[in-house]
C-alpha cells in the first residue's frame, strides 16, 4: 500500500449507485437522447450544460414524492453522469453522417491521385454503393461491419479515458489537490437541492431568478421563432473590421463563461483574456494587413466576414499548427513539473503490486491496464484496417499524445476550469506521413480529446460530495453504454422518419456539407500544417510554463488556455470575474462571497436551464407536424 496514503486520514465516503440512481440513469437517456439528438439535427445545437442542472432539479424533486428522497450520493451519480449520457452525441450518430459522406456530391469534386474521395473509402467504415444510403436504416446486414469496427473502438476508448482517469485524477485530486473551480458550482448544487440548508438555497435563489431572466431572454425568442438575445455570441466584427480587419470582436452570451469568470481569481480571468486578445485579435488582425506572412489567409479574408467564419478561416490556415505546438509544449512542461510526483507513485504501485489499491479509489494499477488495453488494442486494430501506416508510429500517437493530451487537460480544468478541444492530433500526425488514401483521415486509434479532464472534475465534486470515487467510474461507464445503445436506435428511427440531411432536420443540410468539406480538405492535404510553426510553439509554451515555475506570479497556463478561447468568451469570462470579485466581494464582503458564489453560480446556470427545458419543448411542438414530404 502507498505510504503516503497511509499517513493520510482516510476520507469518509458513502456510496451513490444504487438502484434508484441506476433507474434514473435508464430513464434520462430515454427520455433526453432522443430530443439531444433531434435538437442537433435541427437546430445544430445540443442540449446545453445549464440545461444538465435543470434536469438534476426535477430528477430530485419528483424523487421527493416517493418514500425516500435521494441522498446526496445519489444525486451526485445522477448528476455527474447525465452530462454523458444525454449532453452527447451518441457514437453511431456519425455512422449516417458517413453513409451522407459517399453519397454527396460534394465529396465527388474531390479526389486522391484523379479518384473522386467517395471511392476510396473502405466498406468497414461504410457499406458502398448509393442504396445502404437510399433504404434509410442501420438495421440492414451491409452494417454489421461498419458497426462492429465502431463498436470495438469505443470499447478501446472507453478503457483509454478510463484508464488515464483514474490515474491522472489521483494525482490531481488526492496528491496535488488541485482546486478544479467548476467542482465547487457542481457540489454546491448537489447539496442545495438534497439537504436544502437555509442559507445556501437563499444563496441559490438569488442566483436562479436573474438566471431565469436572462434564460427567458436567450432561449424564450428561438422557442417562439423570434430571437432576442443571439447565440452563441454577439457579433460585433461587422464594426470593427473597419479598424481592425480579421480580428474576433465579439461578447459571448453563453451564461457558463460568465459563471467560470464569477468563480476563478481576477488573475487568471486576465491571463486568458490577454492570451484570447493576442491571438485572435492583434496577430489576426497583423496577419490580414501583411498579406506575405500567410498569403493563403489574406486571399480568403474579404470585408463582411462573420465571427464563426473568421475564425474558422483563420484556424485552418493560421492556427492549427501554432495550437498543436503549443498543446505538445505545455504537455512536456507539465510531465517535467510533475514528473517526481508521477514517478513515486508509479513506484508505489510496484511496490504494492497489481493488486495494491486505495481502498475508496479504484486500482491505479487497473488505471495503468485500462489504458494500455485501449491505445494497444485500438492500436493494433488500426493497423490491421490500415497497414499502409507504420505501427511504431500509431503506437507513438495513442499512447504518447493521448497521455500528453489528458494531462494537459486535467491541470487546465484543475487550474482554471477551462480546457478547449484540441486541433485535429491525430490529422496532424497522419499529415506527416506519405500516406496516400481515406480511412486513416477517418479513422484513429485511442486519442485522448480531453475527456479525462472532464472525468477528473467530476471526481473531485465526489471528494466534495463524500461520495465513494469507485461509483463514479462504475457510473460513467453505465452512462456511456446507455448512450451508444439509445443513441444508435435513436438515429435509426430519425433516419427512417426522414433523409438526413433534409428539410425535417434543417441543421444538417447546414452543418453536413461542412462536415464533408472539412473532412475532405484534409484528405487531399489542402489544410497545411507547419512542423516549424509547431516546434517554434511547443518551445514558447515551454518555456512560460518554465518561467512560471521561476516567477510564481505568472500564470502560465490560463495565458496559454487564453490563446485557444475565442475572445467573446475569453470577454465574458473577464466580465465575470470583475463583477465576482470586485463587485459581489465588496459589497457581499470576500469571506462571505467565498463561500457561496458557487452555489449562487449553481442557481445562476440552473435559472437558465429552465428555460433551456422551455426551449426544448416549444422546438419539439413546433416540429410535431408530419414530416412528409420533408
Amino acid at each position: 500500500m502507498n505510504k503516503e496514503v497511509k499517513d493520510q486520514a482516510k476520507p469518509s465516503f458513502r456510496s451513490g449507485l444504487t438502484w434508484r440512481a441506476i433507474m434514473g440513469l435508464i430513464a434520462i437517456a430515454l427520455l433526453f437522447i432522443p430530443t439531444n439528438i433531434f435538437m442537433n439535427l435541427s437546430t445544430g445545437m445540443m442540449i446545453s450544460t445549464a440545461a444538465i442542472y435543470i434536469l438534476a432539479i426535477l430528477f430530485s424533486e419528483l424523487t421527493r414524492y416517493g418514500a425516500r428522497p435521494l441522498s446526496k450520493q445519489e444525486m451526485y451519480i445522477v448528476y455527474s453522469t447525465v452530462g454523458t449520457i444525454a449532453g452527447a452525441v451518441p457514437a453511431y450518430y456519425w455512422l449516417v453522417y458517413r453513409a451522407f459522406f459517399v453519397a454527396s456530391p460534394v465529396t465527388y469534386a474531390y479526389r486522391v491521385n484523379g479518384i473522386p474521395v467517395p471511392y476510396l473509402v473502405p466498406d468497414w467504415i461504410v457499406p458502398l454503393g448509393v442504396k445502404t444510403y437510399t433504404l434509410r436504416t442501420l438495421f440492414h446486414p451491409a452494417w454489421i461491419k461498419p458497426i462492429m469496427v465502431f463498436t470495438i473502438f469505443l470499447i478501446f476508448g472507453l478503457l483509454g479515458d478510463l484508464g488515464l482517469t483514474i490515474f491522472l485524477s489521483y494525482i490531481a485530486v488526492e496528491v496535488d489537490k488541485l482546486p478544479f473551480p467548476f467542482a465547487t458550482v457542481d457540489a454546491s448544487l448537489i447539496e442545495t437541492i438534497t439537504t436544502r440548508e437555509t442559507s445556501r438555497t437563499r444563496a441559490f435563489i438569488a442566483g436562479f431568478y436573474p438566471g431565469l431572466i436572462y434564460g427567458a431572454l436567450l432561449y424564450g425568442g428561438y422557442g417562439l421563432g423570434v430571437p432576442i438575445l443571439p447565440l452563441p455570441w454577439a457579433d460585433f466584427t461587422w464594426f470593427t473590421e473597419k479598424y481592425i480587419p480579421g480580428a474576433l470582436i465579439g461578447i459571448s452570451t453563453d451564461p457558463m463563461s460568465f459563471v467560470l469568470g464569477l468563480i476563478i481569481p481576477a488573475s487568471s480571468a486576465f491571463a486568458m483574456l490577454l492570451g484570447s486578445a493576442m491571438v485572435w485579435i492583434l496577430l489576426n488582425y497583423v496577419f490580414t494587413i501583411n498579406p506575405q506572412i500567410f498569403p493563403l489567409w489574406a486571399s480568403e479574408y474579404y470585408r463582411g466576414m462573420s465571427l464563426n467564419t473568421i475564425y474558422q478561416r483563420s484556424f485552418q490556415r493560421i492556427w492549427i499548427s501554432p495550437q498543436f505546438g503549443l498543446a505538445l509544449g505545455l504537455a512536456l512542461a507539465l510531465v517535467t513539473t510533475i514528473g517526481k510526483r508521477v514517478w513515486r507513485v508509479l513506484k508505489s504501485i510496484a511496490k504494492a503490486g497489481i493488486k495494491g489499491r486505495v481502498e475508496y479509489f479504484p486500482s491505479l494499477s487497473m488505471g495503468i491496464v485500462f489504458f494500455l488495453i485501449g491505445s494497444i488494442g485500438s492500436s493494433l486494430m488500426l493497423y490491421l484496417l490500415i497497414p499502409q501506416l507504420p505501427l511504431y508510429l500509431i503506437l507513438m500517437a495513442s499512447l504518447g499524445v493521448s497521455f500528453a493530451i489528458a494531462l494537459v487537460a486535467v491541470y487546465s480544468i484543475g487550474e482554471i476550469g477551462f480546457f478547449p478541444q484540441m486541433p485535429w492530433p491525430w490529422q496532424a500526425i497522419v499529415y506527416m506521413t506519405p500516406y496516400q488514401g481515406v480511412a486513416a483521415w477517418i479513422m484513429s486509434p485511442y486519442i485522448c480529446y480531453g475527456t479525462p479532464g472532464f472525468w477528473s472534475q467530476s471526481v473531485k465534486v465526489a471528494y466534495l460530495t463524500e461520495t465513494t470515487p469507485k461509483d463514479y467510474f462504475k457510473a460513467i461507464t453505465i452512462a456511456v453504454v446507455l448512450n451508444a445503445v439509445v443513441g444508435l436506435l435513436v438515429m435509426d428511427a430519425f433516419w427512417r422518419l426522414a433523409p438526413i440531411p433534409s428539410s425535417a432536420y434543417p441543421a444538417s443540410i447546414i452543418y453536413w456539407p461542412l462536415y464533408a468539406t472539412n473532412d475532405c480538405l484534409f484528405i487531399t492535404r489542402q489544410i497545411r500544417l507547419d512542423p516549424v510553426l509547431i516546434a517554434g510553439s511547443a518551445a514558447l509554451a515551454y518555456g512560460m510554463v518554465v518561467l512560471s515555475n521561476i516567477i510564481k506570479s505568472f500564470p502560465a497556463i490560463p495565458l496559454i488556455m487564453g490563446c485557444y478561447m475565442l475572445p467573446p468568451q475569453a470577454i465574458t469570462v473577464f466580465i465575470g470575474s470583475f463583477i465576482g470579485n470586485y463587485v459581489l466581494a465588496r459589497y457581499l464582503r470576500k469571506e462571505m462571497w467565498e463561500s457561496i458564489k458557487g452555489v449562487f453560480g449553481a442557481g445562476l446556470l440552473s435559472g437558465v436551464g429552465v428555460f433551456v427545458g422551455i426551449y426544448v419543448a416549444l422546438t419539439l411542438i413546433s416540429k410535431a407536424a408530419w414530416v412528409w414530404p420533408w
